[in-house]
């Protein structure tokens, strides 16, 4: 209600929109509640993306790929979800966000590691997967594939 309140009136007077990523939080630890991913707002792949052409876009110019700044609004940065589409900026882009690596820190799509991470998931779909890539799974590959740049993430 509060984002559509916002809607409607053009201005949140003075309400702390970042609230509605703390309850979700507060829900999902506390209380143990799974919210479902798709949940508008709350779900932790509401402002997701599987291309890594809009993964790129993302890199160069967010406002082209998130008209509305969700960092801002909820703490909460766009995301990726790497599947056989994602490609290098994916990949760089699904790093540099899992990791809350800053403008200063972030890997670049050219880097090393990320190259060797994608040729990781092009085998995971040339052998048949269909399903797109955990955090979990991407993590335990980074380690096996890529440790120099792991071991520089942890």
């Amino acid at each position: 209600m509060v984002i559509e309140y916002a809607q409607l009136r053009g201005t949140t007077d003075g309400m702390d929109t970042t609230v509605i990523t703390e309850i979700r939080d507060y829900y999902e630890k506390e209380l143990g509640y799974n919210i479902p991913q798709m949940t508008p707002f709350v779900g932790s792949k509401f402002n997701c993306t599987q291309a890594g052409i809009h993964a790129d876009g993302l890199f160069k110019d967010e406002e082209i790929y998130n008209i509305f700044n969700t960092k801002k609004i909820l703490k909460r940065p766009v995301s990726v979800t790497i599947n056989a589409y994602s490609g290098l900026a994916g990949l760089a882009y699904w790093v540099n966000s899992y990791y809350g690596l800053t403008e200063k820190q972030r890997t670049e799509k050219s880097h090393p590691g990320i190259a060797a991470l994608k040729e990781w998931v092009d085998r995971q779909y040339a052998d048949g997967r269909v399903t797109a890539l955990g955090d979990d799974e991407l993590e335990g590959a980074m380690k096996c594939v890529a440790p120099d740049m792991y071991e520089s993430l942890c």
